[in-house]
């Protein structure tokens, strides 16, 4: 018998004398609430960042009623599309196929493809490309071309929790290649409120994207070479202009920065202190964000691209202003820095 993990529980704690006294919270369902499929498609289209949080997404295309089409199409800053399949139920099995249905009809499609599917959905009449650039701070050459656009994809299902064979499904076809895998999802009541939690969990690699705490940080040199010099001097992470600098609230307190320049690789790195500071910048109020950096060390010999890729063993996308890394690379950074750079 295939049966549904259910063993997540979640205490309300009690912050008086009696502590050892617990309140269970109650599990419901969206229908529970009268939340629709489209509600939770919403949710997390607009909050998609939140739970890839190792690759950041671009939301291009939310799925229409009465068309066979995905829940919600993303890219990545290399144009890889990601198909996501929402189901307000139990995840089963022939949730897959219907993924795979999808990659077969979208799998394929190119760049016009996917620029007529975002121009259905956003207003301005600004094409796929320029805001693909804007959203990923791709400037000048750094710009993808219309051919990179779809070269890879990659499937997500979430779902109100997976059964055995849903399970051993993604294993099989992760085996043989297939880039797919699960967020679940439960729903609590307490008090009368209502919450959502997802879970990251991978069934096969243990982890999909639990929240990162270490970052690469491009000081912007390629605009303004004294922002570099800035965050050396002031010993801080720092991002510039709307739609860039809001990233540095991604940071939190304790969390790992490494500064990269670009040609010259890492520079220097240090630990956030956990507190957004806005400041002017070229006579524009509050246009810079930053963040100060204690245990602050400055490299004697940069980190360069080729030497990232090789102590990590992976590539980087360092087209971006700033990007998550995992807690191995970090310490493979530290590690090397210690050895080879103070």
């Amino acid at each position: 018998m295939n049966e549904e993990r259910t063993d997540i529980v979640l205490y309300k704690l009690s912050t008086d004398n009696n502590k050892g006294k617990t309140t269970k919270a109650k599990r419901i369902t969206l229908a529970d609430i009268q939340w629709l499929e489209k509600d939770l498609e919403v949710l997390i289209s607009k909050n998609i960042n939140d739970l890839i949080y190792s690759n950041d997404l671009m939301s291009i295309f939310t799925e229409r009623s009465y068309q066979e089409e995905p829940d919600i199409l993303a890219l990545d800053v290399m144009g890889n599309l990601y198909i996501f399949e929402l189901k307000r139920w139990s995840g089963k099995s022939e949730n897959l196929l219907q993924v795979l249905r999808y990659g077969q009809l979208y799998g394929r499609s190119d760049y016009d493809t996917l620029n007529d599917l975002y121009q259905k959905q956003h207003t301005g009449n600004v094409s796929l490309l320029d805001a693909h650039a804007k959203y990923f701070d791709l400037l000048g050459g750094n710009r993808i071309k219309e051919e990179d656009f779809n070269q890879t994809q990659k499937f997500i299902i979430v779902t109100n929790g997976l059964d055995q064979e849903t399970i051993e499904a993604i294993s099989y076809w992760q085996g043989n290649g297939l880039k797919i895998d699960a967020i679940t999802y439960w729903v609590y009541e307490i008090n009368n409120e209502h919450f959502i939690e997802f879970d990251m969990y991978s069934p096969v690699k243990g982890f999909l994207a639990y929240e990162s705490h270490a970052f690469v940080l491009n000081t912007n040199s390629s605009n303004d070479p004294a922002c570099t010099k800035d965050m050396i001097q002031g010993k801080k992470a720092a991002a510039y202009e709307p739609g860039w600098r809001e990233k540095i609230q991604k940071l939190q307190k304790g969390d790992c920065v490494f500064l990269y320049q670009t040609g010259q690789g890492i520079i220097a790195y240090g630990i956030a202190d956990g507190k957004l500071r806005k400041q002017d910048y070229h006579g524009q109020t509050d246009h810079e964000y930053n963040m100060g950096l204690t245990d602050f060390q400055t490299l004697k010999t940069p980190m360069s691209a080729s030497d990232m890729k090789k102590i990590a063993n992976k590539d980087f996308p360092f087209r971006m202003t700033m990007y998550s890394i995992s807690e191995e690379t970090k310490e493979a950074f530290v590690n090397d820095i210690k050895e080879n750079r103070l």
